[in-house]
Parts: structure tokens; sequence; C-alpha cells
């Protein structure tokens, strides 16, 4: 497949704002449940706040074992934000990340990180071992093969 041709690749300044997340360590065939209750959980605390998101839910994913994720995902959020319980105030990732746009099932995302790793090491970038995903529309209400997600892999400073 030519990745080349599917992905347009680019390099983005990712600047950090305010989040609440949740944190957890578990394995790629969980992530959907985890995502739908636990996103639902940072949107009923925000509006028992009388806040709603800043923007799209995202995932910030520490490393891409498979069977031991280190993941943390949530909202961009006002600053007035508060967390509470599992949920913690944190912010969005920050700095240099190689970035494309993913249209299809999350299942199925693996080719846009493909892409990014030849693009940075073709572009001579070394990866800072983190990937972020903003999702950008609502599985509820897009069908699978239509969902966009921002997929950006995180560069070295060196």
């Amino acid at each position: 497949m030519d990745f080349e041709c599917q992905f347009v690749c680019e390099l983005k300044e990712l600047a950090s704002v305010p989040a609440l997340t949740i944190r957890v360590h578990t394995q790629m065939h969980d992530i959907g449940k985890l995502f739908d209750a636990g996103f639902r959980e940072i949107a009923d605390l925000l509006r028992s706040q009388g806040l709603d998101p800043a923007g799209p839910p995202f995932a910030r994913y520490s490393n891409m074992e498979m069977e031991a994720l280190d993941i943390e995902f949530g909202f961009p959020v006002p600053g007035s934000a508060n967390g509470g319980g599992r949920v913690t105030s944190s912010t969005t990732p920050s700095g240099k990340a190689a970035s494309c746009i993913y249209i299809g099932p999350y299942g199925e995302i693996e080719p846009a990180y493909d892409a990014l790793m030849k693009w940075a090491a073709d572009n001579g970038f070394s990866l800072g071992g983190e990937a972020y995903e903003i999702y950008l529309d609502d599985p509820a209400n897009t069908p699978p093969e239509q969902l966009r997600t921002q997929v950006c892999l995180l560069l070295s400073d060196a």
C-alpha cells in the first residue's frame, strides 16, 4: 500500500491546553469499553460543574505495548474545570509532532501510524515514544468508515 498517497503527513506544533483525564493501564482489546465509560464519566463531571468540553476527546499513549498500554484519555476543558475521583486535571501534549488525519474504523488505524513513522524517518525526525489521537467525530453519530482521527506521533527534541 502506498501510504504517501493515502495520508497527508505534516509537522505540527502542539500547544498544551488544560484537560480532564483518566489514566489507565490496559490491553488494546479493552479500549472501546474503557473509552465509552471514561469519556461519559468525564463529560458528566464537567456537566456537574456547568461546563462543556473545550474540544474533541483525545487519548495519549505513553507506550505502544498492546497487552500493557499506558493511556491517558479525556477532554480539553476550560481552565476552571476540576477533577474528582479518578478524573484528574492534566494537559494535552505539547511540542513538535508528525501528524495526519486518518478516516475509518478505529481498529484499522495502524496504516496511519506506519505512514507517520515513515514520514518522520524520511524527514530526519526522531520519534519521542508517545502517540496522541484526537477523535474528531462522535462514533454514535458517524459511520465507522467515516470517523476522522487526527493521529500525532510526538517527536524527540534531540
